[in-house]
């Protein structure tokens, strides 16, 4: 069984070896930054970084309202809040959820 085993993975290292030579590389931070030049590099890195944590807290930001709009919806239907008052809510936290995410935008644009 043994033997079989590693004449298997032998023969499947042998067929795959192609495959694994063709990987693409990784990609380069988004500013372009010259040929060993690694201030740059680690600039644009940053700035990568940066901008996926924007767009992070934007999604959480917006999983959070829709938690807390599919909470006052159960509480309006269980009759403990009126639906005005859910249409408010809902309405506010989606004026500031846009407001907050419009702010990342511009923030992650300084860098």
């Amino acid at each position: 069984m043994r033997k079989l085993l590693s004449t298997a993975s032998l023969l499947y290292l042998s067929l795959t070896q192609s495959a694994y030579a063709a990987l693409p590389t990784a990609p380069q931070p988004s500013n372009n930054a010259d040929e060993g030049n690694m201030l740059e590099w680690l600039k644009g890195l940053a700035t990568d970084g940066i901008t996926l944590m924007a767009l992070l807290l934007s999604a959480v930001g917006f999983i959070w309202l829709a938690w807390i709009a599919l909470s006052e919806i159960n509480q309006a239907r269980s009759g403990r809040k009126e639906w005005g008052e859910v249409g408010i809510t809902i309405v506010g936290g989606a004026v500031i959820y846009l407001f907050v995410s419009y702010m990342l935008g511009q923030a992650v644009g300084i860098f």
